[in-house]
């Protein structure tokens, strides 16, 4: 389980930030962890499941879910987040939290185009599940995992899998899956 201090600093630091970036509805700030922190913990088994190596969370934006599987994982992780604004708030983030993360400004297709590859790779809130499994498919490695949080009778790919209310998943084997 992640350290719970360092849960309480992230979303003191999206709090002091979020007005500012637009990282979260103002609403929503009330109850971030657990509208937000604690939905973005419920993918942790399959975080904990995945082959060894990195893991990605595309479209960042705040950090979630990839801060807060950050820091209850200890895996290394990558942060894209394209905005420059938010990048920085995610910089701010990993150097407070002094977590394993690498905050990259670039797209998914750009992350495709550099050959990264990932044991799992995250999104939430980055697109409708049909494109953001587009997007973030070619991002994981061999055996690793896609995951995608989704809204309520969100349209999903053949080869995605419900693995939980609101959560799917593709898993590769090999690849050709690719």
């Amino acid at each position: 389980m992640p350290d719970q201090g360092k849960l309480d600093t992230y979303a003191s630091l999206v709090r002091a930030w979020a007005p500012k970036l637009d990282l979260v509805s103002p609403l929503d700030l009330s109850r971030f962890e657990t509208r937000h922190i604690a939905d973005s913990l419920r993918v942790l088994p399959l975080i904990l499941a995945a082959p060894p190596g990195p893991c990605c969370d595309v479209g960042s934006g705040a950090g979630l879910p990839g801060i807060p599987l950050a820091l209850a994982s200890g895996r290394a992780w990558r942060l894209l987040e394209p905005r420059t604004r938010r990048a920085a708030f995610l910089e701010e983030a990993v150097r407070v939290l002094e977590l394993d993360c690498e905050v990259l400004q670039i797209t998914a297709q750009e992350a495709t185009r550099a050959g990264f590859s990932h044991a799992a790779v995250t999104a939430r809130a980055l697109a409708p599940p049909l494109e953001a499994f587009d997007l973030i498919v070619p991002l994981v490695a061999p055996g690793g995992t896609a995951i995608v949080f989704h809204g309520a009778g969100a349209k999903l790919p053949v080869a995605a899998e419900t693995w939980s209310d609101g959560i799917a998943t593709v898993a590769l084997t090999s690849q050709e899956e690719q």
